[in-house]
């Protein structure tokens, strides 16, 4: 569990995004037979329990729910999962990106996390409103993107990435050189790929300070 708020940023599939939750201070993804291998069920069960019973969760999460996501299929499903492990964690939505609005969002001083799910159409979000994401990051805050190629374009554009999309048949592995500290420390070593496509960026085009958490043959779908 990390001891204090980090700047970080993230981007996955829907099928492993929600494991980009657990670096926010104490997120973790359900430990389903579809994702892990059978070998490995018996010590996640283990780990996961160990990890629920020492996490701080977050108590307060903002999440878009505006015209650029999938209202009907995934926002409420994204809001469920954070919830899963800790159903007094507060799911504040929120549907404009106008100025006004979006400040409130940032500056709301009870709040310190902000989900971005999977975009279905690019985010109209103005310059200024570019600037107070960056503020809001640069000071400690919490940013989760969720998604596919326009939130790779979304996170260049506003942070200056220069995030190359990639793709690779999982399975996915746990990067042990970097998860160390990290709630993905408690994964198991493999994660076997959904029955979906798994979106991904290149390892490479990571900013520095950044580090995968899961990737396989220089693909990421979890990083921080």
């Amino acid at each position: 569990m990390l001891s204090q708020r980090v700047v970080n940023t993230g981007i996955a599939s829907l099928a492993l995004a929600l494991l980009g939750l657990a670096v926010w201070r104490g997120q973790y993804p359900d430990s389903s037979s579809e994702l892990f291998p059978a070998n490995d069920l018996n010590n996640q069960v283990t780990t996961e329990l160990s990890f629920l019973q020492t996490s701080a969760f977050v108590d307060q999460v903002y999440m878009y729910a505006g015209l650029a996501v999938d209202n009907k299929h995934e926002t409420g499903f994204i809001a469920k999962e954070i919830r899963k492990h800790n159903y007094q964690t507060v799911i504040r939505l929120f549907t404009s990106l106008d100025d006004a609005t979006f400040r409130a969002v940032l500056w709301d001083q009870a709040v310190h996390c902000l989900v971005w799910p999977p975009f279905v159409r690019y985010p109209g979000l103005s310059e200024t409103a570019k600037t107070d994401l960056r503020a809001y990051t640069a000071a400690g805050n919490n940013v989760i993107f969720l998604g596919n190629y326009v939130s790779v374009q979304f996170m260049n554009d506003v942070y200056g990435f220069q995030l190359m999309d990639d793709y690779q048949n999982g399975p996915y592995y746990r990067n042990d050189r970097n998860v160390r500290n990290t709630p993905y420390q408690f994964l198991p070593s493999r994660i076997e790929q959904a029955s979906i496509e798994t979106y991904a960026v290149n390892t490479r085009s990571i900013p520095p300070g950044g580090k995968s958490m899961l990737d396989t043959l220089g693909a990421t779908v979890a990083f921080v």
